[in-house]
């Protein structure tokens, strides 16, 4: 299996490099804008999909992955140019807020946590965002794969990850629910149990999308594939079995 492999808010793709190894295939995994030490600056939806489509150069043969804001990355993609993948899998996912009023609001929220951001550092904020409720389960990973990531993760900039959180943040993306029903290659959907939050997206995704399987990955929260990856990976394989 070949994967392109998309990273969540303030992760880096190096993230997934145990987990890659675990599942076997080609992966690559790159920094998505305003990510890494020299981040792309134009984190906007439009150039997000830009930035997929010239990391990756085999359509149709790929399976795109995404995680949390990756997820949303893959989506937008994905609806955009629903060819180039042979198949989705989506792991922490939302297609969006559904209502103006309510992205008005978390564009908002996401505008203050810039802010803090710019205010405090990259390092200051990624360690008061990692103690969040829907982040504090990433303290269960194992404390190797944890402790490169801690360390990769100091490379980021307090600009690359403010501007991530104003162009890419579910306040300034477009809702896909209507988009979801056009979207035919198969698709796995992957939540932790205990992001209840998550697995309530999941499960209504699972009813729209025409080619849907969701699988829950027990006693874990919103980083399942590294919460428990064997578990994780025992699901991608199977999905990926069922492809041919």
């Amino acid at each position: 299996m070949s994967i392109l492999a998309l990273h969540g808010f303030t992760g880096r793709g190096s993230d997934f490099a145990p987990f890659a190894e675990l599942c076997g295939g080609e992966w690559r995994t790159p920094d998505l804008p305003g990510h890494g030490p020299k981040p792309q600056l134009d984190c906007s939806p439009t150039a997000t999909v830009d930035f997929i489509q010239q990391t990756t150069n085999t359509p149709q043969t790929t399976t795109l992955l995404g995680y949390s804001l990756g997820a949303r990355a893959a989506l937008l993609h994905a609806v955009a140019h629903p060819e180039h993948w042979n198949a989705l899998i989506l792991i922490s996912a939302s297609p969006g807020i559904e209502t103006e009023s309510e992205r008005v609001a978390r564009a908002q929220v996401d505008e203050k946590l810039a802010q803090r951001i710019e205010t405090e550092g990259a390092a200051a904020f990624i360690k008061f965002w990692q103690s969040t409720p829907m982040i504090r389960s990433q303290q269960s990973i194992r404390s190797d794969w944890l402790e490169t990531m801690q360390r990769n993760r100091r490379a980021h900039t307090a600009q690359g990850l403010a501007t991530s959180l104003r162009q890419l943040g579910q306040g300034s993306c477009s809702n896909l629910w209507p988009k979801l029903s056009k979207l035919t290659i198969p698709v796995l959907l992957i939540s932790g149990e205990r992001d209840v939050k998550y697995c309530a997206i999941a499960q209504r995704m699972q009813t729209v999308l025409p080619q849907a399987e969701w699988v829950t990955i027990p006693q874990v929260g919103h980083m399942p594939h590294l919460e428990s990856p064997e578990v994780t990976a025992a699901a991608i394989h199977a999905f990926a079995r069922a492809l041919g």
